[in-house]
């Protein structure tokens, strides 16, 4: 606050507009005449009525006031001005010593008490004091403003923490979340779907009690919230979309607040899937590749253990595949191979996996199906396999074999078993299903 030294205070009253409220005229015109040689305006009225409507009206900068007077008193008047406005210091002029006078002003949180009759200097000393008071709340303020414009023209989405609780967010998250407000943010958080991942696997919904708790504590590896975005009015191209934001959190110094800056990471996390795609995907069918395979059946073994479920996988591969290469070359192999997995792709759920285990044979994970669904559904690929014309190749079939997944299967005992079934469709003719017993 440098610059309150140096500011004359004088200087600084003769800019302001002061409402000086007083019944008795004499005392009135008296402390008037003393008054407007120091201050920039002054308003007078003769009760507390009229101070306020000219209150409401003028919207002075202070407010110096008698206590007892008609119509309506000073602390009266002082009270509906709280109501309008919280920060005006107003000072109480008043020749009565009664403590319920006093408890009422202390209520009210009056700035500064002159006791009558009236000495000019002390009422120049007090409002001297408001003056500095009141230049100090500005001056913050104006730190306050232009705070919030140089986070309001950022385009990264930021908010304020205060003891764990968002007290402000910039222009461009609240434009991003459709709301107006931070009270808005609050009374709607449950309906604005936001989740936060901590790990970057697991994504939980956010309450008031756990979100930003979580956040502060994580401070080395900067945790992963995705917001959806609401378009003020229902409007936008992106309305609903859900987008993930890195969030980096910074300490203000000495306030205990802190802020926290998103960052919108929709590109990298999309190169990061295209990526992975790439690395776990076979790049000729489109299938799993078998690094990929091994994973997805890890996890379906712990789950299928876990939840006590039934797991089954497939093993299938092309009958005769080597003799299609060596009649129609390995290009019509090849596009033998991206028909048959476009062709078992579109015959399964969701939450089947096909992968590529080598050459021409395949994998399937069927989670929640025992032995029999497997085979039911290989037998249905089978036969859609046997009726389907290939590129050049016309007509193929493939053998099956299936494997239910046994408590404490390891990955290969498991793909042993449906390995052998394969074998044994293999053995017995082709082109049919067989189930390890």
């Amino acid at each position: 606050m440098e610059q309150t030294k140096t500011l004359s205070t004088q200087e600084f009253l003769k800019s302001l507009t002061i409402l000086y409220v007083e019944d008795n005229e004499e005392i009135r015109l008296q402390l008037s005449l003393f008054l407007k040689r120091r201050v920039g305006e002054l308003i007078t009225a003769a009760n507390g009525q009229e101070g306020l409507t000219l209150f409401a009206s003028r919207q002075p900068d202070m407010v110096i006031t008698d206590i007892l007077m008609p119509v309506m008193d000073g602390l009266a008047m002082a009270r509906a001005i709280r109501e309008q406005n919280d920060d005006v210091p107003i000072i109480v002029t008043t020749a009565y010593n009664d403590d319920e006078y006093f408890m009422r002003s202390i209520e009210l949180s009056i700035d500064r008490y002159v006791l009558k009759p009236t000495d000019p200097h002390q009422l120049i000393t007090a409002l001297e004091k408001c003056a500095r008071l009141l230049w100090r709340q500005r001056e913050q303020a104006e730190a306050n403003r232009y705070l919030r414009f140089v986070l309001d023209i950022q385009p990264n989405l930021l908010m304020v923490v205060n003891d764990q609780r968002i007290e402000y967010l910039n222009r461009a998250f609240l434009d991003y979340l459709g709301i107006e407000s931070v009270k808005q943010f609050h009374d709607r958080l449950e309906d604005l779907q936001l989740k936060v991942s901590l790990d970057g696997a697991d994504y939980e919904p956010i309450n008031q009690n756990n979100w930003i708790s979580r956040l502060l504590k994580e401070q080395e590896k900067p945790p992963i919230v995705y917001l959806k975005r609401n378009c003020p009015h229902g409007a936008g191209d992106h309305e609903g979309e859900v987008r993930p934001f890195a969030v980096t959190v910074n300490a203000a110094p000495e306030s205990g607040k802190y802020i926290l800056t998103l960052s919108d990471i929709t590109f990298i996390e999309n190169q990061m899937r295209n990526l992975e795609e790439i690395a776990y995907t076979d790049a000729l069918t489109g299938a799993c590749n078998r690094a990929r395979l091994e994973g997805v059946m890890h996890a379906e073994m712990h789950r299928a253990m876990r939840h006590r479920s039934p797991l089954s996988i497939v093993m299938f591969d092309i009958d005769h595949f080597k003799k299609v290469n060596d009649t129609y070359g390995h290009n019509a192999g090849d596009d033998v191979l991206k028909k048959l997995i476009e062709l078992v792709k579109n015959n399964l759920r969701a939450s089947d996996t096909v992968a590529r285990w080598g050459g021409e044979e395949f994998v399937l994970i069927t989670p929640e199906s025992g032995s029999e669904d497997a085979r039911l559904l290989a037998e249905k690929l089978r036969k859609l396999i046997e009726q389907t014309e290939m590129p050049q190749a016309g007509g193929i079939t493939c053998s099956f074999g299936v494997a239910q997944y046994r408590a404490h299967d390891s990955i290969r005992m498991l793909v042993e078993r449906a390995d052998q079934a394969l074998y044994e469709a293999k053995s017995k003719g082709r082109n049919q299903v067989c189930v390890d017993s």
